[in-house]
């Protein structure tokens, strides 16, 4: 029994509230893998039938289009898991997953995570949870890539960061140009949105850090007032 292993899925959200057993279950069955920054870890329709958590590190998960544009659905890093579509039935992937540092992901199969969810309640209400938060994400995703313009895109990316942070100094943890490809522009027109909203005040920026000065103006932004 890998006692590291199942001290690692304790401290996973979608594992909480199961019994000890069935972690045991799923500890014995899981596989982890390293992979380098660029390195593909599942790519758009490969046929899979696994469930995937990112233990260290950070993937983005992204589209890409015959002419080689990219957009970036999703940022997700340690404890969070991806592949919830795909644990239950052989389906081809929806995305494209990319390792954008040296990270660590745990891979369980399919029929492994269905077994133990026929018996785990609280198995099912987790994967329900994340896949609710995940819809609500995609869907303000939707909204600000349809209806928005740039800086108000960015305002909106800075002000869900801020829930996560602590104070109002944000340390971005991927490039400008992974940024870009999140709000759906370009670096040139992200650079010339961070200089407007610097100008008028609401933040300060250098480097990968974003300081924010006034949360209420950029709440305003967000919503386009």
């Amino acid at each position: 029994m890998d006692i590291a292993k199942q001290m690692q899925m304790q401290e996973i959200a979608l594992f909480k509230g199961i019994s000890d057993d069935a972690r045991k279950v799923l500890s014995e069955q899981a596989r982890r893998r390293t992979y380098r920054p660029g390195e593909m870890i599942l790519g758009e329709t490969d046929a899979v039938r696994a469930f995937y958590v990112v233990l260290t590190g950070q993937v983005k998960l992204y589209k890409s289009s015959p002419e080689g544009k990219e957009q970036t659905v999703s940022l997700l890093g340690e404890g969070e898991p991806f592949g919830l579509c795909t644990a239950f039935a052989v389906e081809p992937f929806p995305v494209n997953v990319m390792a954008l540092e040296d990270s660590m992901i745990l891979s369980i199969p399919g029929p492994v995570i269905e077994a133990v969810a026929g018996k785990e309640p609280a198995l099912l209400l987790n994967v329900i949870q994340i896949l609710s938060r995940r819809f609500k994400e995609s869907m303000s995703l939707i909204e600000s890539l349809s209806l928005k313009e740039i800086p108000q895109r960015l305002a909106t990316f800075l002000v869900h960061a801020l829930k996560k942070a602590r104070g109002d100094r944000l340390v971005l943890t991927i490039t400008q140009r992974e940024l870009a490809k999140i709000l759906g522009s370009t670096p040139e027109a992200l650079s010339r949105a961070i200089r407007r909203m610097s100008n008028e005040g609401i933040l300060e920026s250098g480097g990968r850090t974003i300081t924010v000065l006034d949360r209420n103006a950029l709440k305003l932004l967000s919503e386009g007032e």
